[in-house]
Parts: structure tokens; sequence; C-alpha cells
């Protein structure tokens, strides 16, 4: 007996071989084209093998420029706090120029900063933090050079400057205490210049941001009334 194949099974078949034969058809056609244009397809194997060595070689440099910079903040720190103070902030000027643009720059900046701060140049520490305020949305050093450069604003009298960082760094922080700390700086500076209303909503939010049990509670709500005090009298 003629056994008959199904329909559906001989069209898998012919699908098959069709498609069998199109491969064939492209591979003949990429041969011939590659015998053709053996120039374009070396240029192109070129420019690919380039592309993955200098992707390569970039890596190496950027491994190699940011172990030199955690190796060499290391020393600077070290001379901050043993070595001579002006040869240590012309290190840490050196360090920037070199380093720049790295991580470890903005934390360099800080000890900058820091040190201008310490030795009475509020206005070289503004110029040395205000590039690490620029990240502080995004990297914790930079809240923390917010801080500096407020106090800063502060040394250098220029209150209004000092109270709007303080609400910056308060609207962006993400840990309690640095919120507690930005409110109070700027409630200090309102009270200072007088607006003891804008101090008393500010040292509102200090204590009541802060548990029933907290040990600065009371210190917080004693500015509170002093702030009041001012504000009735």
């Amino acid at each position: 007996m003629t056994k008959h194949r199904h329909p559906s099974s001989r069209r898998k078949q012919e699908e098959k071989k069709e498609a069998e034969d199109i491969f064939v058809e492209k591979m003949v056609e990429l041969g011939n084209w590659a015998k053709k244009n053996n120039q374009t397809l070396v240029i192109a194997v070129v420019a690919i093998v380039l592309v993955a060595a200098t992707v390569m070689y970039l890596g190496r440099v950027r491994a190699n420029r940011t172990q030199q910079a955690v190796a060499q903040l290391e020393q600077v720190q070290q001379a901050v706090v043993y070595g001579d103070r002006e040869q240590a902030k012309a290190s840490l000027v050196q360090y920037l120029a070199t380093f720049d643009g790295t991580p470890y720059a903005l934390e360099a900046r800080l000890i900058l900063g820091q040190v201008y701060l310490e030795d009475g140049d509020p206005e070289a520490a503004m110029e040395t933090l205000a590039p690490a305020v620029r990240e502080m949305d995004s990297h914790p050093v930079g809240l923390q050079a917010a801080f500096l450069l407020a106090a800063a604003y502060e040394d250098a009298g220029r209150l209004d400057d000092a109270e709007r960082t303080f609400l910056r760094i308060a609207n962006t922080a993400e840990m309690s205490f640095q919120i507690q700390e930005a409110l109070a700086g700027a409630a200090r500076i309102r009270a200072e210049t007088g607006n003891y209303a804008g101090a008393v909503d500010l040292y509102e939010d200090v204590v009541g941001s802060l548990d029933e049990n907290s040990p600065d509670r009371d210190f917080w709500e004693m500015k509170l009334e002093e702030a009041r005090a001012h504000l009735m009298g």
C-alpha cells in the first residue's frame, strides 16, 4: 500500500528547502561581495580592531589615573594634618589641576575649602567649593561642601546667600540630622538679621522633626522660645 504524505508535511519540507536555498544564495552573494570589495572588508576589520584596542587602552588609562588619584590624595591629606600649611594648600591646588574631573577631586575640594576657611579666607573657600556643591544632588561630598560654602558665605557677610544655601541643603538632603542642621543654620541667620518670624517657622520645623525623647529637643525648644520672645517683644 502506498503511503501518502500529509499536505502539511509536504509544505513544511518545501518551506525548509526554500529557506536553505535562500541561505545558500545569500552566502554566495556575501562571498562574491567580499571578493569584489576585499579592501573595504579589510578596512572595516582594521577599524573594528582599532576601536576595541582604543577602548581597552582608555580603560587602562582611567584605571591608572584613578589609582594615582587615590594615592596622591592620601599623601595630600597627610600633608594637611602634619605638614607645612602653605605647602599643603599648594599641593591641594596642584592635585585639583591634575585630577579635576575624578570623584576624588571633590574630596580634595572639600579639604582645601575647609583649610581656606580655617585660615580666614572665605572668598578662596567659596571659589574652591562651588564646583563640588554643584554635585550635591548626586554625590554625598557635595552636601558636605554645601555646609562649608554656607559657612564661607557667613564669614564673608553674605547672609542671604548663606540662608539660601542652608535651605537648599534642607531640600536636598535625605538624612534627618542633615536636614535639621541645615534648617537650624537658616533659622540662626534669620534671627541674626531680625527676621524672627522666619526663624520661628524654621525652629518649629526642627523641633517637629525631633523625637520626643531626643537629647537635642530641649536645646532647640529653647532656641524656638528665644525667637518667639524676640518676635513678641
